[in-house]
């Protein structure tokens, strides 16, 4: 697309609708294995609804400034560039996928999976093709709207008074439902929920040394005091070999309790059906999760597990990147069992305000859920929930037990 195209004042929308030409969305379809018709219809609900959410994104400055980076950050320019090669297939759009899918969490939050099964009722197709489409038409939105704030030179808060007058444009072009999942909602003040890792460390032992012997004249001791320093000598040899013991003890403990680290952290082989194969550690939520479906004789559902490594960014929906890997391999387990079903439940802590904390919980949730659905696991398979602060399992008291009251859970309920 010629340079000028983002020069001219023309909506938000149209533009990026310029880029999904016939070519494209035949690809599209292809690639969902949606009809034209549908594929088109579906794209076309979702940039609206994408635009929308940048919209709600840059209503703050700091929103503003976080959509700037997006776009500064992605290098999506060259999306808008050849949106054909977005929906060729092979690597390039496995990749953008799943920077897609990060996108979306970003932009939408929880909210992600609910949008883009209104998406998919627009269109006319599944809830895994819109999720698909939708993922790929973010980057495709981010880079026309790189284009244009270099073409009209607008820094952040320019972008951002760019989308905002077109709220009423967009909002009309939304399809039925999504304007009601767009609403605000109330935001958390929270912490990550990541268990914070305390390290311990021995106490420092300090040395000390008797003064130098110096000469003087002293007092003759007493007869009956001369066996002081023999049983000062006497302690302090006594002292000296319990400390060494514990020395030695606590070295025992740290190499027994390193052993027991280094057995967990290890990772396994594990054989799928169907022929695929992930290397997860052992005792590890995807590990057990595959040893349990994959176990006949295992039938007592519902059957929870936690996840032990499931982190988000504080206060938001969106995964750290080591937890991605952790989504990426529980789809293939689910993929791997298709008459598997489970429910994701989200906790939170009781830092915050509740119904935040409930809110943000559910959201968390639905993040993972849209995650999964984009690589294949049916939404209908998948349950969500937030209980917030309503369930610890330990004392909020203290910091050790708000983090195990952070956590995402993983109920099976029909295998």
């Amino acid at each position: 697309m010629a340079v000028s195209q983002y020069l001219r004042p023309g909506s938000l929308i149209e533009a990026v609708k310029g880029c999904l030409t016939p070519e494209v969305v035949r690809n599209a379809s292809s690639l969902v294995g949606e009809s034209e018709a549908s594929t088109r219809q579906t794209l076309n609900g979702a940039v609206p609804s994408i635009l929308g959410g940048l919209t709600n994104l840059a209503s703050t400055p700091e929103g503003a400034s976080s959509l700037s980076g997006l776009i500064r950050d992605g290098g999506y320019g060259a999306v808008a560039d050849n949106a054909r090669s977005l929906f060729s297939g092979g690597s390039a759009t496995t990749n953008m996928l799943s920077a897609g899918q990060q996108l979306l969490g970003t932009i939408f939050g929880g909210r992600s999976s609910s949008i883009a099964e209104s998406v998919a009722r627009s269109g006319g197709v599944s809830t895994s093709s819109s999720t698909k489409l939708m993922s790929l038409a973010a980057p495709l939105v981010l880079g026309v709207l790189g284009k244009r704030a270099a073409a009209q030179n607008l820094n952040a808060s320019g972008l951002a008074d760019a989308l905002l007058s077109e709220k009423s444009d967009i909002a009309a072009a939304l399809p039925a439902g999504v304007s009601q999942v767009l609403a605000p909602r109330p935001s958390a003040v929270r912490r990550d929920l990541a268990t914070e890792t305390t390290m311990t460390r021995e106490p420092m032992h300090i040395e000390h040394y008797a003064e130098p012997f110096r000469a003087s004249a002293e007092p003759a001791r007493p007869a009956g005091m001369r066996w002081l320093p023999l049983a000062l000598a006497a302690l302090a040899a006594l002292a000296l070999l319990m400390f060494l013991r514990g020395r030695s003890t606590r070295s025992a403990d740290n190499l027994a309790s390193q052993a027991e680290s280094a057995a967990r952290e290890a990772v396994s082989k594990v054989e799928l059906p169907g022929g695929v194969n992930i290397n997860v550690p052992q005792g590890s939520i995807n590990y057990n999760l595959a040893r349990f479906l994959g176990d006949a004789s295992a039938t007592d559902v519902p059957k929870t597990f936690v996840f032990d490594n499931l982190n988000f960014q504080s206060a938001s929906t969106q995964l750290t990147p080591a937890s991605v890997a952790t989504v990426n391999d529980l789809a293939k387990v689910l993929n791997a069992y298709p008459n598997a079903q489970i429910e994701l439940v989200g906790h939170t802590d009781n830092t915050g305000n509740p119904q935040a904390n409930q809110t943000l919980s559910l959201d968390r949730a639905n993040a993972v859920k849209g995650m999964l659905v984009t690589q294949g696991v049916g939404a209908d398979r998948i349950a969500t929930s937030g209980f917030g602060q309503d369930r610890p399992v330990a004392s909020n008291d203290n910091e050790v037990g708000r983090a195990r009251n952070r956590r995402t859970e993983l109920n099976v309920t029909k295998k």
